[in-house]
């Protein structure tokens, strides 16, 4: 039993750390590599000069890698020249879509996050919502309704897993906020390179 849940743990975390080697990758089948979270429409000019040898331009707090067949930029932040070292279990990457390179033409701003990230997120919620409702039922089909105490109890144990799912959403939410503003931090030094 010991073995086989040990097994399984470290199979889980196996996939949790490959899933984030593959997300943090810097090849061109990385561009669409992890869940789509948002779009960001936007036009400008992508020149090729812009970019070294290898494709990388180098920004104030990151890098833009180009991959020409693709007509895409893969943006990279770099946390340390950020001023913070530390990440989230929801990072986020970006990669800008050109229509065009070498003139003006619409541009598309894709936001991912690891596949793993998303899936334990889920799981976090799935699992407090089932439970929830599952202790629900099971109260209800032995009768803990049938008294003010069993339903006061009820109400109390309701109210304390809303205010788990809550504290979920909050944490989610503030790790995507932390998350997203290093993105469009990077992304906004990649257009004034752009306009120089």
């Amino acid at each position: 039993m010991h073995a086989a849940f040990l097994l399984g743990a470290v199979i889980v975390a196996g996939l949790i750390v490959a899933d984030w080697v593959v997300f943090n990758r810097t090849t061109a089948t990385a561009l669409r590599y992890g869940v789509a979270l948002g779009r960001h429409q936007d036009t400008f000019l992508v020149r090729r000069d812009l970019f070294d040898a290898n494709g990388v331009m180098t920004l104030p707090r990151g890098w833009a890698r180009l991959f020409l067949e693709e007509q895409a930029i893969l943006l990279l932040p770099d946390r340390a020249r950020m001023g913070f070292i530390f990440r989230t279990a929801w990072p986020l990457k970006g990669a800008v879509h050109c229509a065009v390179l070498g003139e003006p033409a619409p541009a598309t701003l894709i936001k991912r996050m690891p596949w793993s990230s998303a899936v334990m997120t889920a799981l976090c919620f799935l699992t407090v919502a089932i439970g929830l409702a599952a202790y629900l039922i099971a109260y209800a089909l032995g009768g803990g309704f049938s008294s003010p105490g069993g339903v006061f109890l009820a109400v109390a144990v309701c109210g304390l897993g809303l205010l788990v799912l809550l504290f979920q959403l909050v944490v989610v939410a503030s790790a995507y906020r932390l998350e997203n503003s290093r993105l469009m931090a990077i992304y906004e030094d990649f257009r004034t390179a752009l306009l120089k």
